[in-house]
């Protein structure tokens, strides 16, 4: 769920030509999935058109365009206030409700590296206290108290968070579709190999790995390609193979969840320990609207 805005907002609101307003919004139809490329046109929202019924999206809206300096200045948060589809969430009890919610804090407003004018905006708006930069996942926890306050969300009740997810998770996809999520997921995680052992036989992998003593593969590359043959073929051939090569060197792989034997739930559950974003993109690979090369999967909690 990152904070979406046209590159040229600031820039104009900078030059005193624009008043731009950190604020949520959701559709409210009849579909379960809105696609709306025309929203992108007229709100000045530029992130993806596709919007789940009730999901809470956060961007940087316009709410103010100078006729004399902008071209287009009939764009901007109005346009989503027109619709009768879509609500604008303004207040920031429900903003702080609405990252509780999602589990999430937008990176370029709170990790490393954040974009300086997107923080003070999210900051001014949900009149938070400077903590510092969030450089992982326990750094969070000043600014989720100060969520929570505003939100007026007791602790005991996140606990309630990763149900709602794995609820919201087991109604949108099929089993065979959070199974393939998963499975983009854990490619992701999994460290990039010097080859692909499934493009070799099992004879033609042996010889691959005999080499001599002074040019013997390091363990890291070795246990890359035992997880990236488990992840992929999966061939008993090609895990004895690489396991006599690694010995006691071999670190086993640990999938947590077996795709071929768990349900639906046991598959929803898993996906909440990881951010809500990062399953969305990893459902945008499965869906062909992403590249896996693009995802960075780390789970929000080790099991």
């Amino acid at each position: 769920m990152p904070i979406s805005t046209l590159a040229s907002a600031k820039e104009f609101e900078e030059k005193d030509h624009a008043e731009v307003e950190f604020v949520g919004f959701r559709y409210t139809g009849d579909q379960s999935t809105k696609t709306d490329r025309d929203l992108r046109q007229r709100v000045g929202y530029n992130g993806p058109p596709k919007f789940q019924a009730d999901r809470v999206y956060l961007a940087l809206l316009p709410t103010y365009l100078d006729p004399n300096h902008v071209e287009n200045s009939n764009i901007g948060v109005h346009a989503l206030e027109s619709r009768t589809d879509f609500e604008v969430i303004y207040d920031a009890e429900r903003l702080a409700g609405a990252l509780l919610e999602r589990n999430y804090l937008p990176p370029e407003a709170f990790y490393e590296g954040f974009d300086r004018w997107k923080r003070q905006k999210v900051m001014e708006k949900l009149d938070l206290d400077d903590a510092g930069r969030v450089f992982e996942k326990d750094d969070e926890e000043p600014y989720r108290d100060q969520l929570r306050a505003i939100a007026g969300v007791e602790t005991d009740d996140e606990a309630s968070v990763s149900t709602q997810r794995s609820d919201e998770y087991t109604s949108r996809f099929s089993r065979s579709e959070a199974s393939e999520i998963i499975a983009v997921l854990r490619e992701a995680q999994a460290p990039e190999p010097p080859f692909d052992p499934g493009a070799h036989t099992i004879a033609e992998l042996e010889e691959e790995l005999e080499t001599d003593a002074d040019e013997k593969w390091d363990v890291d590359s070795l246990n890359a390609l035992y997880q990236a043959e488990r992840l992929g073929d999966d061939r008993t051939g090609a895990r004895n193979v690489l396991e006599d090569v690694l010995g006691d060197d071999l670190e086993p792989v640990n999938f947590e969840i077996d795709l071929e034997s768990a349900g639906l739930t046991d598959m929803a559950d898993h996906l909440t320990q990881f951010d809500p974003a990062v399953v969305e993109e990893a459902a945008d690979v499965v869906n062909g609207d992403a590249e896996i090369s693009d995802l960075t999967a780390t789970p929000d909690s080790e099991d």
